[in-house]
């Protein structure tokens, strides 16, 4: 008898599965055009693609701290149709309103649904603010075209307000054409404050840094209104030191410039996030008392 049972409920779930597969086949689809938009849009930036790699990177960090609890669970939950159903909504919208954003909300809602079905209720539990700093990302790679130009004056004011400070004599220019650009005069030599000299990557990095942390350590809202403020400062801050130690050192080595830019660069991005890092609930060190 137990034998004549059990053919049955094999073949009830191996056409769960056949379903499952066929479900999660076909919102891979819907959704593939925003993904390789989504990528391609990162990485066609220098800024955007260092915070897409930050995200993944930290959901390789997530992964691999949470292996132990990470069992492959393969069940239709309500959970996972409940996130399915409204990503599908949320495409439906997006083409009626013709609104990106909504496409871009409904993929996100589409892997919530994804990871719950393979990875199980607890592990959805454990990974849904992965899924909020992707969602931050999305907003950020939209924001980028808007943020570009305001970004790269308000670099250039700050640098040539601190170049006056240490004695120099630094000139914002405008220049007409399509597309205008924004020179940075200091002496003889002018610098462009290129879309790379924005900041947004440096920001970006820090936010969603910031953000992970936060998320992770479940502390309270008031330290997420406090302290992403500050993130967004410290990325800001540093990029415009970037630029005023581009402009300090360039003269002394115009041979090298290349090498002065990037260095400069990875200075800045590292120095800020082990900053936002550290204020964020990373490891303090134990002073003696006097």
């Amino acid at each position: 008898m137990p034998e004549k049972n059990a053919v049955p409920l094999t073949e009830s779930r191996r056409l769960d599965w056949i379903y499952a597969w066929a479900l999660l086949a076909l919102t891979t689809v819907v959704f593939w055009p925003a993904a390789s938009w989504l990528t391609t849009q990162a990485f066609a930036r220098e800024q955007l693609k260092q915070s897409f790699i930050l995200v993944v990177l930290a959901g390789v960090w997530i992964a691999w701290e949470k292996r132990a609890a990470l069992r492959l669970d393969l069940r239709v939950s309500n959970v996972t149709l409940v996130w399915l159903f409204t990503s599908y909504v949320l495409a439906a919208s997006a083409l009626f309103f013709d609104q990106t954003l909504l496409f871009l909300a409904g993929m996100v809602a589409a892997l919530g649904g994804m990871v719950n079905y393979v990875f199980g209720g607890q592990a959805f539990r454990r990974t849904l603010p992965l899924l909020s700093v992707f969602a931050l990302l999305i907003l950020c790679v939209l924001l980028f075209p808007v943020l570009d130009w305001p970004l790269r004056r308000m670099a250039g004011i700050e640098s040539a307000q601190l170049l006056k400070t240490l004695g120099l004599a630094p000139e914002l220019v405008i220049t007409r054409g399509s597309p205008s650009q924004l020179l940075l005069k200091s002496g003889e030599q002018a610098f462009i404050v290129a879309t790379e000299c924005n900041g947004f990557g440096l920001i970006t990095s820090s936010v969603l840094l910031g953000m992970i942390r936060l998320l992770y350590r479940r502390v309270r809202l008031w330290s997420f209104a406090l302290l992403l403020p500050f993130c967004v400062a410290v990325g800001f801050v540093f990029n415009f030191l970037r630029i005023t130690v581009i402009v300090l050192l360039a003269p002394l080595g115009p041979k090298h410039y290349l090498v002065l830019h990037e260095t400069a660069g990875l200075i800045a991005l590292y120095t800020g996030l082990g900053l936002v890092w550290y204020l964020t609930g990373g490891t303090r060190p134990n002073h003696p008392t006097a």
